[in-house]
C-alpha cells in the first residue's frame, strides 16, 4: 500500500501504464480498452484514490473557495458572519 495522496503517477506505475492512460480511464475515454478501464478503477478504489481538488482548479481556473477578509474577529457580529460561512 502507498503511503500520503494517491496519484495517477502512482496507480501508472504499478500497472505499468502511462500517466495519461490512467487519466483517460479514470474519465471513461473511448480510446481505453475496457480491461485497462476495470484494472484502473479496480486499484484507484482499493488505493482510496481521489483527485487533488487544487490541480484541479488550477487546470479548470475556477477553486471554488472564497476568502474573507475581516478586521477584527473578536466581535460578535464578525464571528457570527464567519460562523455562518463553514459548509
Amino acid at each position: 500500500m502507498h503511503k500520503g495522496q494517491i496519484t495517477i503517477k502512482d496507480i501508472a506505475k504499478e500497472l505499468g501504464i502511462s500517466p495519461s492512460t490512467v487519466s483517460k480511464a479514470l474519465k471513461g475515454h473511448h480510446d481505453i480498452s475496457s480491461s485497462t478501464k476495470q484494472a484502473v478503477k479496480e486499484l484507484a478504489e482499493r488505493w482510496n484514490y481521489k483527485p487533488d481538488q487544487v490541480a484541479l482548479s488550477l487546470k479548470s481556473g475556477l477553486s471554488k473557495t472564497i476568502g474573507v477578509i475581516v478586521p477584527e474577529i473578536v466581535h460578535y457580529f464578525f464571528s457570527t458572519v464567519i460562523g455562518g460561512l463553514k459548509m
